[in-house]
């Protein structure tokens, strides 16, 4: 990991280092819902399911309110914000019980942490303009740190006391706060940490969004609802087959080995694709490829196969979106653009699995797979031509970005 962090910049480093902190956070809390619900409060699987949902959309406003406030704030502040709310909320957890004290406080944690995401995009091109792909998918990499780290925690914890999960929660994001307070300063973050101007060097004041980038939000929600199902409906058809809990659990066992490990090919394919465009599509496509071998296999290896495919895909697409919202934004619309995406990435994490669990209880898995498959097809041919609808137009961005 060290290894990996000398070759960026001091402010990219630490940008990366304090995100798997607070990835690692939320991730502690997150795989919890369910069991925490369904199994300690006695409630039905639906209820859980109901409080996932809430969950999912109150980190979907908190994305679009962090991206909005980054632009009228300032990253650091909006920062600081959202970890205070997400560290109060779950400490709160810890305190008090049932099932209403719970929901409100999980919207709490989950707008908190949706005001943070944004800000974390948006402060990667900023801090280091030079980087531009490269500088995403450190955050990228980051980011499945902290799940990797989180998940694990979490469920350590649980098995001791859930309301030492949720004190270990917040205090995690008390110290990212810290460590944010810390170590967000100097002359690479003043300009990061400003507030942008709403309007162009003209005084024209520009439209909220243009076509490209709601195009672009469109491709991530259809991914992503189709990407959840690895998380939902495949563990469900596995064992459906007979195959253990283990077996599953070793697929995200191979899937954080190829992200750490595959990132010298990533990095040798993407310095030889100019645009961040065909970095996208390739990723798209190899989804597709996976989610084709899902519909037509039972056997173990088949399962490894379309694991490794979909997370090749993933290095090239989940970084890939909110290095080209960025490229998309004009001056004083970076945090609402990486809001955007941000924000599309929830929409179809929230509703990918009531979907899927939807055509799983009324279809074969293999048609399943295979409707998932058309809409990652949907994704691509959304992508293919996000750029080339409404894109602002030079013109209307500030004389430093260009004419």
């Amino acid at each position: 990991m060290h290894a990996w962090l000398s070759r960026y910049p001091k402010a990219l480093t630490a940008l990366v280092a304090s995100t798997v902190l607070m990835v690692s956070g939320f991730s502690v809390l997150w795989p919890l819902v369910t069991i925490y619900v369904h199994t300690r409060l006695g409630l039905s699987m639906t209820d859980a399911g109901l409080v996932l949902l809430l969950q999912s959309a109150a980190n979907l406003a908190g994305n679009f309110l962090g991206g909005s406030l980054f632009d009228a704030w300032g990253g650091r502040r909006t920062i600081l914000t959202g970890a205070l709310a997400a560290a109060l909320g779950a400490l709160a957890m810890a305190v008090f019980r049932g099932i209403a004290a719970y929901a409100v406080l999980t919207v709490v944690v989950s707008v908190g942490t949706g005001l943070v995401y944004p800000s974390i995009y948006a402060f990667a091109a900023t801090v280091w303009p030079k980087g531009r792909r490269a500088a995403f998918n450190a955050v990228y990499v980051a980011s499945n740190v902290g799940v990797a780290v989180g998940s694990f925690a979490g469920g350590l914890l649980a098995q001791v006391s859930f309301p030492l999960s949720f004190a270990a929660t917040g205090a995690v994001f008390l110290i990212y706060l810290v460590v944010v307070l810390l170590t967000f300063r100097g002359s690479a973050w003043e300009a990061a940490s400003r507030p942008q101007g709403r309007e162009t060097g003209g005084g024209a004041r520009l439209p909220l969004f243009t076509l490209a980038p709601l195009l672009l939000a469109a491709g991530m929600f259809l991914d992503w609802a189709a990407y959840v199902q690895w998380q939902v409906t495949v563990p469900a058809h596995m064992q459906a087959l007979g195959y253990p809990l283990s077996r599953y659990s070793l697929l995200w066992t191979l899937n954080g080995a190829v992200i750490l490990l595959g990132q010298p090919l990533v990095g040798w394919f993407t310095a030889r694709v100019p645009r961040v465009k065909g970095q996208i599509l390739v990723g798209n496509a190899l989804f597709v490829a996976a989610f084709l071998v899902l519909t037509r296999t039972s056997a173990y290896a088949g399962f490894l196969a379309a694991m490794v495919l979909a997370t090749f895909g993933e290095m090239m697409v989940w970084p890939g979106v909110p290095a080209a919202a960025d490229q998309l934004a004009p001056e004083g619309r970076r945090g609402l653009y990486q809001g955007l995406v941000s924000g599309a990435a929830s929409a179809g994490r929230g509703l990918g699995p009531l979907l899927g669990g939807l055509l799983y209880d009324h279809f074969p898995a293999p048609a399943l797979f295979a409707v998932m498959t058309g809409v990652f097809v949907l994704g691509l041919l959304v992508l293919a031509v996000h750029d080339r609808a409404g894109r602002a137009a030079p013109a209307a961005q500030s004389p430093a970005a260009g004419g």
